[in-house]
């Protein structure tokens, strides 16, 4: 046992977790047991009285000052308590709402220590070389091994403790993201936006990263900690785009577009949009990135996602230009996806992830087929969306180049006609959403559908107060 103070220790929560373990007949315990046992315990006295409390719920017997001084002295460790420590911990005004994060920093600690005891028996061995290096690593390995399996904390939960421990809390959180609300209606009322990983890929032309941009921001306004990764834009390529599409939203008939603003396009309406913009309390960022691979950037992301409580909504921008050192696209793309929703998940944020399309399906209409190498995203990802040119639902017949032809006039109508294909939802039912997509002003509006004859759209209600 330690029994210096400059090691690190948390003897402050170790104080309120067993005032805690007091409570409510010890029902923290189960917890608390499946992070810590008594010697991640700094204080020895702590420990003695973990024992007990233990002890006695596993006897099924009550928690208790007196229990309690009854089971140290049967174990012999009655002196080495303060009659006055014990009671002043029964006393204490402590709640277990926060035992579980105690445990696990109490955990923390005392992993730090065996570290530091394992560095220094290695010095020892090697100064005083009665051992082969191959010996000393040997031994060290094995003792490191015994510290990395203590240290990784239990995945497994029985059926029993989770509904006991566990189930609560767990439906309190996602009740709050069932009022998470992306700011397209028509979306909002197909789609919960619980934490998840979400792969979107596009045909060319049909303003992926502009709706995935607007997306964000419409999440930022609602409350939301957004961040936008973006291998391929620069911050103000970005933020342009959002002041193109505010301007528009004012001045309906403007004709300025977010490259005239980059140009430096003035009006009197931008000059105010911009200003309005320069006291905004969005929470939405931008992390520009270039070289960086997958773990450069999940260790940039680790840092503004370590509040489990309030996690960000994050969208990197795109898949398949980040740095892989695999050897081929796909073994890239599959490590890339895996490691995303690791972190996801352990994060407890939700991660937007764009991805391109492969060429062969760019004439066609999107299935999961085209998405480049997409092996783990089908299975991986929570969420799979698709955007493409309604007009892709129409090319039963024809010529390749009749089709192109098709698609080229699409592509110069203003608005675009959008089709979001949702092919996987673990949050729910696959749906299809459509939307006006004015890709002069970086602005996706709703609607309803389209009538495939007269390719004029169906308003939603956001469009008609427009």
């Amino acid at each position: 046992m330690l029994d210096h103070y400059d090691f690190p220790n948390a003897v402050d929560m170790e104080k309120q977790l067993l005032s805690a373990m007091f409570l409510d007949e010890g029902y923290i315990v189960p917890k608390v047991l499946s992070i810590i046992n008594a010697d991640d315990l700094y204080r020895p006295e702590h420990q003695f009285i973990f024992n007990a409390i233990v002890s006695l719920y596993s006897s099924g017997k009550p928690v208790d000052f007196l229990s309690v001084e009854h089971e140290l002295q049967r174990n012999g460790d009655h002196q080495k308590i303060d009659h006055l420590y014990l009671l002043s911990l029964i006393n204490a005004t402590y709640t277990t709402a926060f035992a579980e994060y105690h445990a696990k920093i109490i955990k923390e600690k005392a992993d730090l220590r065996r570290l530091i005891v394992a560095s220094k028996i290695i010095r020892e061995d090697a100064n005083l070389a009665q051992l082969s290096p191959a010996d000393i690593i040997a031994k060290a390995q094995l003792t490191f091994d015994q510290i990395s399996r203590s240290a990784v904390p239990s995945k497994k939960f029985s059926f029993a403790d989770f509904f006991a421990n566990n189930f609560d809390s767990e439906i309190e959180q996602m009740k709050n993201y069932s009022k998470r609300l992306s700011g397209f209606d028509n979306l909002d009322r197909l789609q919960l936006f619980n934490p998840g990983l979400y792969v979107i890929g596009a045909t060319p032309a049909a303003g992926k990263t502009t709706f995935c941009w607007q997306l964000l921001e419409q999440l930022a306004e609602r409350g939301e900690t957004c961040i936008f990764c973006s291998y391929e834009m620069s911050k103000l390529e970005l933020f342009a785009k959002s002041l193109a599409r505010e301007l528009f939203r004012r001045v309906p008939n403007t004709e300025l577009t977010a490259a005239d603003i980059r140009r430096g396009a003035w009006s009197v309406q931008l000059d105010a949009t911009r200003a309005d913009f320069a006291t905004s309390k969005l929470d939405l960022s931008v992390l520009e990135l270039q070289d960086e691979s997958v773990d450069d950037l999940l260790n940039l992301l680790k840092p503004l996602c370590s509040d489990k409580a309030h996690a960000p909504v994050v969208c990197l921008d795109y898949l398949q230009i980040v740095p892989s050192s695999k050897d081929t696209a796909k073994l890239g793309i599959d490590d890339s996806v895996r490691k995303l929703k690791k972190f996801q998940h352990d994060t407890n944020s939700t991660f937007f992830v764009i991805s391109s399309f492969n060429r062969d399906n760019y004439i066609r209409s999107v299935s999961f087929s085209s998405f480049k190498e997409s092996g783990n995203i089908e299975y991986t990802a929570d969420v799979v969306w698709a955007l493409q040119l309604n007009v892709l639902n129409q090319l039963n017949f024809g010529s390749p180049s009749d089709i192109r032809k098709q698609i080229d006039d699409a592509k110069k109508q203003q608005p675009r006609q959008i089709q979001l294909k949702c092919l996987k939802n673990r949050h729910g039912t696959n749906y299809d959403c459509f939307f006006n997509y004015f890709s002069a002003h970086d602005c996706f509006v709703p609607c309803e559908n389209f009538d495939n004859k007269s390719e004029s759209p169906k308003k939603t209600n956001s469009q008609r107060r427009q």
